[in-house]
């Protein structure tokens, strides 16, 4: 069936803020309450401080959580918390769009949408400080721009893809991993104008807006660099342990400098394609063997279906979305790092369009097959409702427990895990410290010690560095012993635990705590 007009109605209005207000309410039910160690603690304390975070930056994000970081609710690390839930159900809003782009149903896209609202992954990730709900939204609403332009042939639909992808390099590069796929989709869509004019011209627009937003990304990163609060992932991180990634000094000292480290991903590069043969088979098999957690086995035939429909009705679309997929997980099963589940986010999404398409399918034979177009809302709202019985609720259920007590329902081993008494031994910690102090500790803890410090009690003449953060190395990077030498005359340096290097060094250890937690302060013979 194809859709007659060209705009959203009222009634597709009122579902889709029906959908995003029950989505947010559910997130907002289940929020993260306060301060997260770990990559967490520091988007809520950088947030709210502006200052460049671990690669690739996220300046984008920064500047939009910023925003939320003045809200009068909560402290600022349950308004940041806040911000991946409100940008979750922008996401969740927007799947419901491009739904109706894709089927003439109302009920159908309804119901695809909260399979991604449910799905755990992304549940868990719109309850803590994160940047992948976010990076979800950019990349559907970039798809859902794409759409209305090859609809409507708007220009301003397609100058806005183009300008979300550019603002995507700020809050998450796998959004980068859409290009391909768009490219593709703009060329192919133009030559149905059948001139060679329409593709460049459609090209030029699209180029013009990724640059515009590229350069909107680029200028909020140089003003995050100009304004370089003291608590910041290079003074922490990169100058300490700079030789781990074999930098001089002077390597990371200018704005584009310290841009180049972050976008390179230098950080996590030897953990990306390091041997295809053997870690791409093992992690599609892990994949393909965790896929039914977040989206039941019915919506995956759903999807292969609608898939197939796409390509008779829609073809360029479907190979957009098929082309989207592909790339995504080409190049994940081909990245092996811990977290990587949380990277499969878009692959969701695009899976959960292709099982609305094959939704709309089912329900489009089924009225050819009854030969009667009324019919259609009731397969519409029939195909809907038994997919929420036998897919969405058998997912939502093992969370209902913790919504209806409000709790955060989600503690992945492999995530850090909220622990009501990491703020309090955080504030104990540092207001213990001496002035001027330095402390190497683990990455867990240095955000949680620096949101305590800075963002609490403003406390800006402590310093918190990570011992350990280049991830293929166990040991101290030669370059912190400089930094120590540098440093210990004037400033009491202190680790959470003894490190050979800096006994080989000469250096003596004297056991202290602060406040609840056990140090070693170091101190020349």
């Amino acid at each position: 069936m194809e859709k007659s007009d060209k705009s959203f109605d009222r009634w597709d209005i009122l579902l889709v803020s029906l959908l995003a207000g029950c989505v947010l309410l559910l997130y907002g039910r289940t929020l993260t309450p306060g301060l997260l160690p770990g990559d967490g603690g520091e988007f809520q304390t950088l947030a709210y401080l502006l200052g460049h975070t671990h690669p690739t930056g996220y300046p984008v994000y920064l500047a939009l959580a910023k925003l939320l970081t003045f809200l009068p609710l909560g402290d600022v690390a349950y308004r940041v918390n806040l911000f991946s839930a409100v940008m979750g159900a922008l996401a969740v809003g927007g799947v419901y769009l491009l739904g109706r782009l894709l089927t003439d149903y109302r009920a159908i896209p309804f119901v695809g949408a909260l399979a991604l609202a449910v799905s755990p992954t992304f549940w868990s990730q719109a309850v803590i400080a994160e940047v992948y709900t976010a990076g979800a939204a950019f990349f559907v609403f970039i798809l859902l721009a794409l759409l209305w332009w090859a609809r409507s042939g708007s220009a301003r639909a397609l100058f806005a893809a183009g300008l979300l992808g550019g603002l995507s390099l700020g809050v998450h590069m796998s959004v980068a991993l859409l290009a391909p796929a768009a490219i593709l989709f703009v060329v192919t869509t133009s030559v149905v104008q059948k001139t060679a004019k329409a593709v460049t011209t459609n090209l030029k627009t699209a180029v013009l807006g990724a640059l515009t937003g590229l350069a909107i990304t680029i200028i909020i990163f140089w003003l995050i660099d100009w304004h370089n609060p003291p608590a910041n992932y290079f003074n922490s991180v990169i100058e300490p342990s700079r030789s781990a990634w074999g930098l001089a000094a002077e390597d990371v000292n200018g704005p584009f400098d310290r841009l180049l480290f972050g976008w390179s991903a230098r950080q996590f590069r030897p953990f990306m394609f390091a041997n295809m043969e053997d870690i791409m088979p093992q992690q599609a098999a892990d994949y393909w063997h965790n896929l039914p957690t977040e989206l039941a086995w019915s919506l995956i035939v759903l999807a292969a279906v609608g898939a197939i429909y796409l390509l008779m009705r829609q073809w360029r679309t479907a190979v957009l979305l098929l082309v989207a997929l592909f790339t995504q997980l080409f190049y994940f099963f081909n990245y092996e790092i811990w977290d990587l589940y949380v990277f499969y986010i878009p692959s969701y999404v695009i899976l959960v369009l292709l099982a609305v398409a094959g939704m709309g399918g089912v329900a489009d034979g089924g009225q050819k097959l009854l030969q009667r177009e009324k019919a259609g809302w009731l397969l519409d709202v029939g195909i809907a409702a038994a997919v929420f019985i036998f897919a969405i609720y058998p997912t939502f259920q093992p969370q209902q427990e913790a919504v209806v007590a409000g709790n955060v329902p989600f503690a992945f081993d492999e995530y850090p895990v909220y622990n009501e008494t990491l703020l309090p031994i955080a504030r104990a910690t540092v207001l213990d410290l001496p002035d001027n102090s330095i402390v190497f500790t683990d990455w867990d803890m240095m955000w949680p010690y620096y949101y305590a410090a800075v963002v609490e009690n403003g406390r800006t003449d402590l310093t918190f560095i990570e011992t350990y953060p280049a991830d293929d190395q166990d040991a101290v990077a030669a370059s912190v012993l400089e930094y120590v030498a540098t440093h210990i005359a004037d400033q009491p340096i202190y680790f959470t635990e003894r490190e050979p290097a800096l006994q080989e060094a000469g250096y003596q250890f004297s056991p202290t705590r602060m406040g609840p937690t056990r140090l070693v302060k170091i101190r020349e013979e």
